[in-house]
């Protein structure tokens, strides 16, 4: 059985014909959620490395309770 062709579709999102402000709104979205995903990878860092301050203070005050 004969495999098709399959052409490539150009990218509509880089398309010569597209209207420029849907280019620079796409452009600002993307920079947008790059933004958003690097502040929440940072929070999300911040929160292990204080829970892992916690249990750390947690287990000092345990240790030191039970001398």
């Amino acid at each position: 059985m004969p495999v098709p062709l399959v052409h490539p579709q150009p990218d509509s999102r880089n398309s010569s014909n597209t209207d420029p402000f849907i280019l620079y709104s796409r452009s600002v979205h993307d920079y947008t959620l790059r933004l958003w995903a690097e502040s929440r990878k940072l929070a999300e860092e911040k929160a292990r490395a204080r829970a892992k301050d916690a249990a750390l203070c947690d287990a000092r005050r345990l240790e030191r309770n039970t001398r």
